[in-house]
């Protein structure tokens, strides 16, 4: 076994640790589009000691692993297989009380409460030192089939897929077979064509 520079590392454990702390180009790895030599050499230069041809060898081997897993093939038939839904009158709720009002979603953080408000169904609170309010987002639900259970990437080939288009997601909630995505107003409906068109 090749030996990385850490201790007790692999030439594959100092990939893999590039590679998570690098989302994109794990990405980029995934879908077939990087450029595996320059890929090695932005990760030898991260780390001294370590061998090109070793580190190209070692991308190679990661890439066939995830293309043979085929974790990507059954995200992607999930999100087919899903209802994907878009909802706009949507608000976000920062509050640091809890306040008695109808909700898509709460989120109790140490010192506050996020809520996700359906304007439709709830009359917005007014604006005080306590609460703030963002009107400007959409919501995407995605409904999925039980099998998300057992379903290995999933939300991450959703925030893979949005990333590739340079698309923020402000808030994801996931909840057994049900994933909300809140986004700006103005990429909602770009995001939803892309998870559509799966």
């Amino acid at each position: 076994m090749a030996k990385g520079n850490g201790k007790g590392q692999s030439i594959e454990d100092v990939v893999n640790i590039y590679l998570r702390e690098n989302p994109e180009m794990s990405l980029a790895l995934d879908q077939g589009i990087a450029n595996v030599s320059q890929l090695a050499k932005m990760i030898i230069n991260s780390r001294e000691g370590l061998n090109l041809i070793s580190v190209r060898a070692a991308l190679n081997r990661i890439r066939e692993r995830k293309s043979a897993s085929g974790h990507k093939d059954r995200a992607d038939d999930l999100l087919r297989k899903s209802k994907i839904s878009l909802q706009d009158k949507i608000s976000v709720l920062k509050s640091n009380k809890i306040l008695q009002i109808k909700y898509i979603s709460a989120t109790f953080l140490e010192n506050s409460v996020v809520y996700i408000v359906d304007e439709m169904n709830q009359k917005l609170p007014h604006v005080t030192d306590g609460i703030s309010i963002d009107s400007h987002v959409s919501m995407i639900h995605i409904y999925s089939p039980k099998d998300i259970e057992v379903t290995p990437g999933f939300v991450m080939r959703i925030t893979h897929k949005l990333y590739a288009r340079g698309i923020n997601i402000l808030q994801l909630i996931s909840c057994s077979n049900e994933t909300i995505l809140i986004l700006k107003k103005d990429v909602c409906v770009s995001a939803y064509e892309i998870l559509s068109a799966t």
